[in-house]
């Protein structure tokens, strides 16, 4: 009985947006979700979705709740903005950076009368200024050298103050593809405040959505303090009947007031369509999938990937080792590697707080597979050039060793061969990483190569083939063969967790109980 009611849903539209606008090879994530809102509207009910997006500072609502014109100052100030976060930005910087922007501004006489110290006013004068004053003050900043090593320098490098993460964007999107042909129309509204949402739920009429403004512009969402959480968990619950979980990309966050918190509070919740075929492609997965099975992980770090690598060693037969943390493994096993991107000579703290040394603990888990009858394949050539930059003319090396003064950006065709073949002979694929910087043409054959023979092997002989999201999913999607796989997943670390074995708080909130 779905008519008339308010349906909370949890999804992940943290979608890359650029200069207002999502691009439509960017906005999977978007039309993942539209089953589940589909099966919503369809029905009678209310859809009120939230998300995230980015990872903005965020207020406390338990200290702008007791202050309604600061509150409502600071939701005017994004709605002018439109996201884009200028005076965020602006608040940031201290107080004698604040007064040096605002002497270059048409406000700079009322500027001069301020003093540098906190809660002057400097942040309410600049925000009072237009969009297009502040965009050009805070550039005019960014490149003043003198300035260049005031706090935050890295958002002045890569202006930061650029990004979007108001979720108004998603809206129209997301009105786009639920009005692509469909009959009747269906209402997409947006509510600027996500904890001061009241009237926008209440205006709802069955058939309708409702998308909340980004729900981490409050620190309550991530905080590490669970009554701030419940807090917020509460808020939301009120406006909704039941709730639904459909983000399984951030389902292994246990601090999170709308993934764990929401269900809490009202005693359920189940999961959408997507998050139903993530539980489904995993189980299958994780509960006895068909031998022989190679797991291919790739990626930087061998410290990111070591729990999920000892964890499969039991369940799998080949393992294949790509990307920037196979040099951590030739490297231990005595190849040259020259200037390629290692982790050699490191350490890091393992889950017992304890410190780890990179090159022990590969060659402890070469001898571990070993002893679990795990084959392990490492690159025996590779695609090498002078820097991490395009060229047209990358070397070939002719075995395992690079050359002095390269560094190794890709596997070579030898390498290739040998993993396709690998794939070939295996009823089950899993893949986590790729296998070198294919954002880069030049490096960008060897995740194409293990997408392809996932994809014909699924295809073909079905091979069960699982892409864990993340940069590997990235790799799929853009050389065309996402589409020809068992599953691709939506979320990377999620996945991560799942293959180290791990429970995911956001899944075991749930408990699908029939309401």
């Amino acid at each position: 009985p779905m008519y008339n009611k308010s349906v909370l849903v949890r999804v992940d539209f943290n979608v890359p947006v650029r200069n207002g606008i999502i691009a439509k090879s960017k906005d999977q994530r978007i039309r993942a979700a539209i089953p589940t809102i589909r099966k919503i509207i369809d029905n009678g009910g209310k859809a009120i979705l939230m998300s995230h997006m980015g990872r903005p500072t965020g207020h406390n609502y338990a200290v702008l709740r007791g202050f309604k014109e600061k509150q409502r100052r600071y939701l005017q100030i994004w709605a002018d903005e439109a996201g884009v976060g200028y005076t965020t930005f602006f608040s940031i910087n201290s107080g004698k950076d604040k007064k040096k922007i605002l002497s270059w501004s048409s406000v700079s006489d009322r500027a001069h009368a301020l003093n540098e110290s906190e809660g002057a006013g400097k942040t309410d004068l600049f925000a009072s200024l237009s969009n297009e004053e502040k965009k050009v003050l805070l550039k005019r900043f960014q490149s003043d050298k003198s300035y260049g090593n005031s706090t935050f320098p890295q958002l002045r490098q890569y202006n930061g103050f650029d990004d979007e993460l108001t979720l108004r964007p998603v809206a129209l999107r997301l009105s786009e593809l639920l009005n692509d042909g469909s009959s009747p129309r269906v209402n997409v509204k947006f509510a600027e405040d996500c904890l001061n949402a009241d009237c926008d739920v209440a205006s709802l009429e069955p058939g309708q959505v409702l998308l909340l403004e980004n729900v981490r512009f409050y620190s309550d969402e991530n905080s590490r303090k669970e009554s701030e959480r419940l807090v917020m968990a509460q808020q939301i619950a009120s406006y909704g009947d039941f709730f639904v979980s459909d983000a399984f990309g951030t389902s292994h966050r246990k601090n999170s007031a709308t993934m764990v918190g929401i269900p809490a509070v009202l005693g359920h919740g189940c999961c959408g369509y997507l998050l139903q075929r993530e539980i489904m492609a995993y189980t299958k997965l994780l509960g006895g999938a068909p031998r022989p099975m190679v797991a291919i992980v790739g990626g930087a770090k061998v410290s990111d990937k070591i729990l999920l690598l000892e964890h499969i060693l039991k369940q799998i037969d080949s393992l294949i080792i790509g990307g920037a943390m196979a040099y951590t493994f030739l490297k231990a096993a005595g190849y040259e590697i020259a200037n390629s991107f290692h982790e050699s000579g490191q350490s890091f703290g393992d889950k017992y707080g304890e410190k780890q040394n990179i090159d022990e603990l590969a060659k402890s888990f070469l001898v571990k597979a070993k002893a679990c009858n795990v084959e392990v394949l490492l690159p025996v050539d590779h695609v090498c050039h002078f820097s991490c930059e395009p060229t047209d003319t990358p070397i070939i090396t002719k075995n395992a060793n690079v050359p002095n003064g390269y560094m190794a950006l890709d596997i070579g065709p030898r390498t290739i061969g040998l993993y396709q073949k690998c794939i070939s002979q295996c009823r089950t694929a899993v893949w986590s990483g790729p296998m070198g910087v294919f954002e880069i043409p030049t490096y960008a054959t060897g995740s194409f190569s293990i997408a392809k023979a996932m994809g014909d092997g699924t295809q073909e002989r079905g091979l069960m083939s699982i892409i864990a999201g993340g940069a590997s999913a990235d790799a799929a999607q853009l050389c065309g063969h996402s589409s020809r796989v068992s599953h691709v997943s939506s979320g990377g670390g999620a996945s991560l967790d799942l293959l180290e074995g791990k429970v995911l708080p956001g899944i075991h909130a749930l408990d699908d109980k029939h309401t």
